[in-house]
């Protein structure tokens, strides 16, 4: 009699491991398919763009408000720790967006790399020049100021 109850039971859990597995299909369904961006993306319409475009000018944005807390250490306190955190945290910002805005815009990438990244560097210098850090600093807020009014 135990001997049975064995068989059966192992059957019933089979059976509903068995069964558990018929609604599994390949094909998404229709709830799924509507929640899906992918599934639902016009081809025609330019919203990858749009969204990639509102990505860079928020990373821009951001790395201008790093810049500013820099400019902003620099001329109350120069602590050269913090000097070299923000400088860190200038660099972490822009590399969030930098593959994007090389692919898309190779000539700005190039234009504000040329301050951003002695800026980066001399933020991490033991010996700061705070003159050339304040330079830099300007210098690369206007350009990405100015790369602002490119993105579209």
């Amino acid at each position: 009699m135990l001997n049975g109850f064995r068989i059966i039971t192992s059957g019933v859990v089979l059976g509903a491991i068995l069964l558990s597995g018929c609604n599994n299909s390949s094909e998404p369904d229709k709830a799924q398919q509507e929640n899906s961006p992918v599934m639902n993306e016009n081809p025609d319409s330019n919203t990858g763009e749009t969204q990639n475009a509102e990505v860079i000018k928020k990373g821009v944005d951001d790395v201008i408000q790093s810049i500013k807390g820099l400019e902003s250490e620099i001329s109350t306190e120069a602590d050269s720790g913090k000097i070299q955190e923000m400088g860190k945290e200038i660099s972490s910002t822009w590399d969030s967006i930098e593959k994007q805005v090389e692919d898309e815009y190779p000539d700005w990438y190039e234009r504000i790399e040329k301050n951003l990244y002695p800026l980066i560097g001399e933020s991490g210098n033991p010996d700061k020049d705070l003159e050339k850090i304040k330079r830099l600093s300007e210098a690369t807020k206007e350009d990405l100021q100015l790369f602002l009014e490119e993105v579209k």
